[in-house]
């Protein structure tokens, strides 16, 4: 249902401009589109590294710049130490997230599967050996009409 929900777009468009100053526009666009469902069911995502240190860096040199003013009050000391330590603690938990967490959250994730009838998400039961429904019908505001064959619940 992820995978069905995502569509990709490419091609190219040709104009004409008429007026003032006639002339043709050549071009090529390319897009990607997601469905309500499939954003619903999105694997988990691993949290990302560049960024964070991109906007810590910039975050740090306008912080600098107040701290160069002159003296440095005692607020500002225990600011300029806690966005210092800011970095090396995201960095931390990121790699501990993406290392060790993530790829437990993605092999459940693999292990789900969508009833087609009533919509609902299920996982197997970790304790139970059964199947549990994690996502009821009201998420999807879908309403059962009628029972399933050989009352198997849904």
């Amino acid at each position: 249902m992820y995978a069905a929900g995502i569509r990709e777009s490419r091609g190219w468009f040709l104009g004409l401009l008429l007026g003032g100053a006639a002339g043709a526009i050549l071009g090529r666009y390319r897009g990607t589109s997601q469905s309500r469902l499939s954003r619903l069911l999105n694997p988990p995502r691993r949290l990302p590294y560049v960024v964070p240190i991109v906007l810590w860096l910039i975050g740090f040199f306008i912080l600098m710049s107040f701290d160069a003013q002159g003296k440095l009050s005692w607020v500002m000391a225990v600011l300029s130490v806690a966005y210092v330590l800011l970095l090396p603690a995201y960095l931390l938990g990121s790699l501990i997230y993406n290392l060790f967490i993530r790829p437990k959250k993605f092999k459940q994730w693999q292990q789900k599967f969508m009833c087609q009838r009533c919509g609902a998400i299920v996982e197997p039961d970790k304790f139970m050996g059964s199947w549990n429904s994690v996502l009821t019908r009201a998420v999807f505001r879908t309403e059962r009409r009628s029972q399933p064959p050989n009352g198997i619940k849904c």
